[in-house]
């Protein structure tokens, strides 16, 4: 086999819709497809050499996930869910961005949200109104974000300003330097796989607690990565990559009520960034905010457990 140009990972679940994969698999160019499944779940019957498909030794979106991520062979890597649609033009738009920034870390799509069930939007024809190749660039300190809201122009991402120091105020109010033009998560992006697989062994290593016994949390690996891997090969003031314009290369549909992703408590995988980079504020304050919000977010979830409030 030769080496692909894009690895598209998805974990999934048990009964995920045979159309998403459909939809995902007429994705076209150098392309692979890598599906991580629960343990024990059988996998799809479908002829397409592109796609793979292999079963996580442990259940959950980071084993899955990470499973998916060290698999890939692609020069580029991208992660979805299994209920968001891609652009059958994503692998040639991949192609001509690092050509152009072949510099870059991260391609960050630009995405559009549906209601759960509504078909019928999620299957309009893709529309590719801009040549990544050529559309000028502008961001925080080079112009207008107007200039990208029009959609004619590619928005650039500086690197988690990791550098601020520690808020003691997060104590009482919760942080506030997420704010920004920064990104902290790694789905629905395209990133170089390399430096993807290198964080992940990283996390990987911080999964030791002694001897035998590890401490691998079921959710979430999404801000763990993204933040990880700007904090291992970081650079002051770099600009990372750029956010594509509208119209939308991601489709993404709301859960089913029975997958809310309602209430999840991501400190209990974050707390690795911490571990491993504790001499940046930026960490100690997003772990603080977290653990201020933790009692607000687990008094709202056991107050739905009882049928109080709004479900």
């Amino acid at each position: 086999m030769t080496k692909p140009l894009l690895s598209i990972v998805s974990p999934t679940r048990e009964g995920f819709s045979e159309h998403w994969l459909s939809e995902l698999l007429k994705v076209n160019g150098d392309v692979e497809f890598i599906l991580v499944h629960p343990p024990g779940m059988a996998k799809c019957i479908n002829d397409d050499l592109r796609l793979r498909q292999i079963n996580s030794a442990i259940r959950g979106e980071v084993f899955q996930r990470m499973s998916g991520l060290l698999n890939a062979t692609g020069t580029y890597i991208l992660t979805i869910n299994c209920d968001e649609y891609l652009t059958p033009d994503i692998a040639d738009i991949t192609a001509k961005y690092y050509q152009r920034f072949p510099d870059s870390w991260v391609m960050r799509l630009s995405k559009k949200n549906y209601v759960y069930g509504d078909t019928a939007s999620l299957e309009l024809p893709w529309s590719t109104s801009f040549d990544v190749s050529t559309m000028p660039t502008c961001g925080k300190d080079r112009g207008n974000k107007n200039l990208y809201k029009e959609g004619n122009h590619l928005y650039e991402i500086p690197i988690a300003p990791l550098e601020n120091k520690f808020d003691l105020a997060c104590f009482f109010r919760g942080r506030k330097d997420q704010h920004g033009s920064h990104t902290e998560n790694f789905d629905k992006k395209v990133w170089k796989t390399q430096m993807a697989q290198e964080t992940l062994v990283d996390i990987a290593q911080q999964m030791n607690v002694f001897g035998a016994i590890k401490y691998i949390p079921f959710w979430c690996l999404d801000r763990l990565l993204g933040l990880f891997i700007q904090a291992k090969f970081f650079e002051s003031g770099r600009i990372i990559g750029h956010l594509l314009p509208e119209p939308a290369q991601i489709r993404v549909e709301d859960n089913p009520p029975e997958h809310s992703r309602k209430n999840r408590f991501y400190v209990f995988a974050e707390i690795f960034l911490l571990k491993r980079f504790p001499q940046y504020g930026y960490i100690w304050n997003l772990i603080i905010g977290q653990v201020f919000d933790f009692p607000i977010r687990a008094f709202g979830l056991i107050g739905r457990k009882l049928g109080l409030g709004n479900k």
